[in-house]
């Protein structure tokens, strides 16, 4: 019952922060321009006016690779950088852009205004690039204990039979990817808790969120389990739609750009609708707690009212 409580509660406040939505989107379509088009013009400079384009639409061709010579070399090294810097701009983006979504998805916020949205954005931004950060060396240890070292483990055993590791990936990948399940929803806790703070305590909101976790383990994970099946939807779009879809006029060209920014937009839909059902699962628990007095703060309460 609180699953599906938190996931109403969810979908009501993702609607009512559609503007941050496409805040994220514009800013998430401004830094994928700022790669394609330079990339745009290499393409151009490098293949001119010839036929390679042409004998490209057929596949993949190695020989027209070949021909272009040093061009090749320019294209890798504009894509390598250009991609390098953009995962870079997108992660700080996406850690401010963030903030300002959970501040928008809590309980009893204002009306949602771009001035709002942005300075806590700004309040948040420390904050949540800690928490962020360290959950990104969470995750990295998690591989390399659960995938890299059991399959190098197996791909250098002298007596292994064939297709171990193989057989190694099929019990890794499904324990590493629970392990990102929990790692993710103890993200979600710490950054809800943090933006509900007026100070910024990100290893405090840590602590929260592996103890929120652990505390409500079975909702928690249950509703993070179904909102990750959320979140491949677009994903299962793209290569059933974009994937088989080949334009051959502008107005195919226009239609996929349309369709892709559309799963775009929805890929953030859901990701905010995942940030605010954690967010009202722990305020649904915060609500179940007792109310707990502080008999210390009381008697000093009463000691200034007799002053």
């Amino acid at each position: 019952m609180k699953i599906i409580l938190a996931i109403q509660s969810g979908l009501s406040r993702s609607l009512k922060t559609w503007k941050g939505i496409l805040i994220f989107w514009f800013i998430s379509l401004i830094l994928v321009s700022c790669l394609v088009v330079p990339l745009k013009g290499t393409l151009k400079a490098a293949f001119g006016k010839s036929m390679v384009i042409e004998k490209l639409m057929d596949g993949i061709n190695i020989d027209v690779i070949g021909d272009l010579g040093t061009n090749l070399h320019s294209i890798a090294s504009s894509m390598f950088s250009g991609i390098l810097l953009l995962s870079l701009v997108a992660i700080l983006i996406n850690v401010f852009i963030t903030g300002g979504l959970f501040d928008s998805l809590k309980d009893g916020s204002d009306r949602f205004t771009a001035e709002n949205f942005f300075r806590a954005s700004a309040k948040n931004f420390w904050s949540f690039m800690v928490i962020s950060a360290m959950l990104y060396l969470i995750v990295i240890f998690l591989f390399i204990i659960v995938i890299a070292v059991p399959v190098a483990i197996a791909a250098n055993a002298e007596s292994a039979p064939e297709g171990i590791v193989f057989r190694t990936l099929a019990v890794s990948c499904p324990v590493f990817l629970v392990a990102m399940s929990i790692v993710f929803l103890v993200a979600d806790y710490a950054r809800a808790w943090q933006a509900s703070r007026t100070q910024n305590e990100c290893f405090r909101a840590l602590g929260f969120g592996f103890g929120q976790t652990f505390r409500s383990f079975l909702s928690s994970f249950v509703l993070i389990i179904i909102m990750i099946i959320f979140q491949a939807l677009p994903g299962w779009g793209v290569f059933k739609i974009i994937a088989g879809f080949t334009p051959e006029t502008g107005s195919g060209v226009f239609l996929l750009f349309i369709i892709s920014q559309l799963l775009l937009i929805l890929k953030i839909f859901l990701k905010a609708l995942r940030y605010a059902s954690v967010t009202s699962l722990m305020e649904q628990n915060f609500a179940n707690l007792p109310l707990i007095t502080e008999p210390a703060k009381q008697v000093t309460d009463i000691e200034e009212l007799l002053k």
